[in-house]
């Protein structure tokens, strides 16, 4: 009896406590009964109701729509939206794109990219696209010395890569990221890009001066390019539900290639050999990024729209009912 009698009496002494406490009120609907101990610009602290002596927990302010205090007290926090710290508040979870080149196809190929925040101010970066000359027919190359001029090609192209965010480089109490999808930055990448040429010929002559015959030979051209790059580049959030980013790097890239057919190597003297006679050293674009044949110093530029993909609900519930505690 003495026990339940303890047991009562220290249930009406914390429902009393919890009576007398203060509360929180958050955007997420949530109350949190507790001691409010600083509220300051950016953020309030508080410990919870049960813990009075436990740690400090600290909270945005702008995800704090009231707050009660025991004595009575109650304010209404109304924030400005037109605030830079509101400004990307509701997909400041959302931290995935999805990306397009929306010009690609007029150079060839067809360009996706996937962008994630590992953490703040460190994106993982990946770009692969599809090539094809029969994307838009106006374009391709052309070889002197040729009798076909516009051959056909495919291919494909990869290039991942680490994005690096650039911060300023002094410190200013309360400054934060705006969103880890926004800024300038540096990236890094890998580029690795295959193409397959179709349909070169030569013409061979043989017997002498009047009496002579010609023919044909054909071979297709396989080409592999691979190197690294340093970018700088921007990127923008627009509305909220898009981002749109340009870049511009420099790098250098190997090369290796074959023909399919061993004879048609063996013909180069009937063009009197040469430096454009052979047809790799015409080949530059790689179309995820362009070399210089021989010398191997390449670069590369885009312009690249992206979707954001929403934050997932369970996350999203997770992110806004956490606390931090000091």
């Amino acid at each position: 009896m003495k026990k339940l009698t303890l047991l009562f009496l220290f249930a009406i002494s914390f429902l009393n406590g919890i009576s007398q406490s203060d509360t929180l009120f958050t955007d997420s609907k949530k109350k949190i009964p507790c001691k409010i101990y600083e509220i300051n610009e950016y953020e309030i602290k508080y410990r919870r109701a049960e813990s009075t002596d436990g740690p400090i927990y600290v909270i945005d302010k702008s995800t704090v729509i009231k707050y009660s205090l025991s004595n009575g007290f109650t304010e209404l926090l109304k924030h400005d939206e037109l605030s830079l710290e509101n400004e990307h508040k509701e997909i400041l979870g959302s931290r995935e794109v999805i990306k397009i080149n929306p010009f690609s196809f007029a150079f060839n190929h067809v360009s996706v990219g996937y962008e994630k925040v590992v953490k703040v101010g460190t994106n993982l970066d990946v770009e692969a696209g599809y090539i094809n000359s029969s994307i838009s027919p106006n374009q391709g190359i052309s070889l002197s010395g040729r009798i076909s001029q516009n051959p056909f090609y495919s291919g494909a192209y990869i290039k991942p890569g680490v994005k690096f965010f650039l911060g300023e480089d002094f410190s200013v109490k309360g400054l934060k990221y705006a969103h880890p999808l926004k800024g300038r930055y540096i990236r890094l990448d890998l580029a690795f890009s295959f193409v397959n040429y179709q349909g070169f010929e030569k013409m061979v002559y043989t017997g002498s001066y009047p009496n002579y015959a010609t023919s044909i030979v054909k071979s297709d051209l396989k080409t592999f390019a691979y190197g690294g790059f340093v970018n700088y580049g921007r990127q923008f959030i627009l509305g909220n539900v898009l981002t749109l980013d340009y870049y511009m790097g420099v790098g250098f890239t190997g090369q290796s290639y074959s023909y399919t057919n061993p004879l048609y190597t063996s013909l180069s003297s009937n063009y009197g050999g040469g430096y454009y006679n052979n047809e790799i050293n015409q080949v530059y674009n790689y179309h995820g990024f362009l070399r210089i044949p021989v010398i191997g110093l390449s670069w590369t530029a885009g312009l690249r729209l992206g979707y954001i993909i929403p934050e997932k609900k369970s996350e999203k519930k997770r992110n806004t009912t956490s606390g931090t505690g000091n």
